[in-house]
């Protein structure tokens, strides 16, 4: 009776590990035997499993550290990057396709969540494939009418980044009590009036609204108006590599530069030689300060030991989600905000051009000494 009593807990044991688990099979065929593919944790930006491909049947198994949690599968051969996207929890998905089927026909079925990212990836896939064949064409351009026509190029992405905007703002209107809805609403809440996020959080069911995804439009509604050019300047906590805590108001009587950036953006790693030089150059009126917008320490520690900074860089563990990174309206990486020694926003832009950036700190500065 014992012994009986014992094997049924550990079969309970085992069912209950099993369903806290994931599991991908995919059947891909075009692929090498041998080739090895990721399974990447978008929010970390880090790889928490790899699994090889043998006979057309490649398999992920464990445990996700949220659910539901946006994946990506990838693999690089040669020059040519292949990679699908997954939005699940500790469920059973299928795969299912051919090389040529990456990134948006492959068929994946077994869960509600995914079956929605599948629905959001069918409205917009169609928009994406031109994009991308346009962005080819712009990069192999050359000769005297390069600059002419990259222009008509760049008008016509403009109008599929439009339409894929109105798209995705329709599915969250139709489909808001989704995980996809949510994902999707958080990266639009730009597009949307403050009053009508307002109301689509008030609408939603309890079981969507007690999940992470929901609050992070909680925290975006909480923090009130973006910060702009004229407003004072947010004061927030974070952390520096060796664990100390610190505050933005602890730099007074300096102008700063907050530099928000994140490990593995190629404009971000650009960028360090002109902080270095600001930070060298201008060091008896302003202090830089970077602040990560990496989810995970992990990769945050390897961006410092890679670029090793010479000023203070600071982290706070939420990521892009983070009060911080909405309350100044990053949206894109590095983002820059120049703040007077009164504590005012001076400016505040986005994006790195080489040679640009000590240049118009500079002018900024010599404007107000002025």
């Amino acid at each position: 009776m014992k012994n009986a009593l014992l094997l049924f807990i550990a079969i309970c044991i085992n069912t209950v590990a099993s369903a806290q688990q994931y599991t991908i099979n995919a059947q891909i065929t075009g692929f090498k035997n041998g080739t090895k593919f990721y399974l990447t944790d978008t929010e970390l930006d880090t790889d928490i499993d790899s699994a090889i491909i043998t006979n057309n049947v490649l398999n992920f198994k464990g445990t996700l550290r949220q659910t539901p949690q946006s994946l990506w599968v990838k693999t690089t051969i040669a020059q040519d990057f292949y990679y699908f996207t997954l939005l699940m929890g500790n469920e059973k998905i299928n795969v299912s396709g051919d090389i040529k089927d990456f990134p948006f026909d492959l068929k994946i079925t077994g869960s509600k969540t995914q079956e929605m990212h599948n629905k959001m990836i069918d409205l917009t896939k169609a928009g994406y494939k031109q994009r991308n064949k346009l962005l080819a064409e712009y990069f192999a351009l050359t000769g005297d009418s390069a600059k002419i026509k990259a222009k008509a190029i760049w008008k016509v992405i403009g109008k599929i980044d439009s339409v894929d905007r109105m798209t995705r703002m329709n599915f969250v209107r139709q489909n808001l009590n989704s995980f996809e809805a949510l994902d999707a609403l958080f990266y639009l809440k730009n597009d949307f009036p403050r009053d009508t996020i307002h109301k689509f959080y008030n609408a939603l069911h309890s079981d969507f609204k007690n999940t992470l995804y929901a609050k992070r439009i909680d925290t975006y509604l909480r923090v009130g108006e973006i910060l702009d050019k004229g407003d004072s300047f947010y004061n927030f906590y974070a952390f520096d590599k060796d664990g100390k805590k610190h505050a933005l108001s602890e730099l007074s009587g300096k102008y700063i530069l907050l530099d928000f950036s994140v490990t593995f953006c190629g404009p971000c790693i650009e960028s360090i030689p002109e902080l270095t030089e600001i930070s060298q150059k201008l060091n008896n009126n302003l202090s830089v300060v970077s602040f990560s917008c990496d989810a995970g320490k992990a990769t945050w520690l390897k961006g410092l030991s890679r670029d090793r900074p010479q000023w203070l860089s600071l982290w706070d563990g939420k990521g892009f989600y983070g009060e911080t990174i909405i309350k100044y309206g990053v949206t894109g990486y590095p983002t820059f905000v120049l703040i007077n020694p009164a504590g005012k926003i001076v400016s505040k832009w986005s994006g790195y051009e080489k040679g640009t950036l000590y240049k118009h700190v500079l002018e900024q500065i010599s404007a107000k000494s002025d």
